[in-house]
């Protein structure tokens, strides 16, 4: 488990209810969730794919990929490839598969639910794999991380992006309780512990909020 906790800041009552939801979407409040990370995500999930340098011909793998904007970016560019995603969240893979129901029926994509500590794909199945706001929300980042390596093949790049914190802000400011610093070094470390290599530290601002990423070689 990070010694960091996404959520420990989050208000009471619905509104902390509903901000729960952006860590495993379910029901209704889920539902609207996810209508608000796809309408304000975009930007970060197109920085990961521009992280991971995504090919005609990679396959690609989106861990936590929630409405599927992710995917979406990604098959825009892997056009001679394949791109999966993956949510343990039922109505995120209904909204991602919705998304994306057009390279799905071309057999270029997939979407399906999964852990991402147990990821239901064969060793070196991808070229390249990122997640994006999720990774904070995994029961074990070691085991995550550890994940990813083993279903990259060798020479992979992964792309681990998180949101970052701004503790000016207000209470009902997602921004609030994105990832500090301190989380970031953890992360860094993780990844060098799971076995990745040549591990940079990048900071980027997607639709008007700061990012971090950690781009890493297989």
């Amino acid at each position: 488990m990070l010694e960091h906790e996404v959520g420990r800041r989050a208000p009471g009552g619905l509104a902390g209810r509903f901000l729960a939801q952006f860590g495993g979407p379910a029901g209704l409040l889920g539902s609207v969730a996810g209508w608000l990370m796809a309408r304000r995500n975009g930007p970060t999930n197109e920085w990961m794919v521009e992280l991971l340098d995504v090919r005609a011909d990679d396959s690609v793998l989106d861990v936590g990929c929630g409405p599927g904007r992710g995917v979406e970016a990604a098959a825009a560019h892997a056009t001679e490839g394949f791109v999966a995603g993956l949510d343990k969240s039922e109505v995120m893979v209904r909204q991602a598969t919705g998304r994306n129901r057009a390279v799905i029926d071309r057999g270029r994509a997939e979407v399906r639910q999964g852990d991402a500590l147990s990821m239901p794909y064969p060793d070196g199945r991808f070229t390249k794999a990122g997640t994006v706001n999720s990774v904070a929300f995994w029961p074990s980042a070691e085991r995550g991380l550890a994940e990813l390596r083993r279903v990259l093949a060798p020479g992979g790049r992964v792309a681990v992006v998180l949101r970052a914190r701004r503790d000016g802000a207000g209470r009902f400011d997602r921004t609030r309780y994105g990832a500090p610093p301190e989380l970031i070094d953890q992360l860094e470390r993780l990844l060098q512990a799971a076995g990745f290599q040549e591990v940079h530290r990048l900071q980027r601002v997607c639709g008007g909020e700061l990012h971090w990423a950690l781009v890493a070689q297989r």
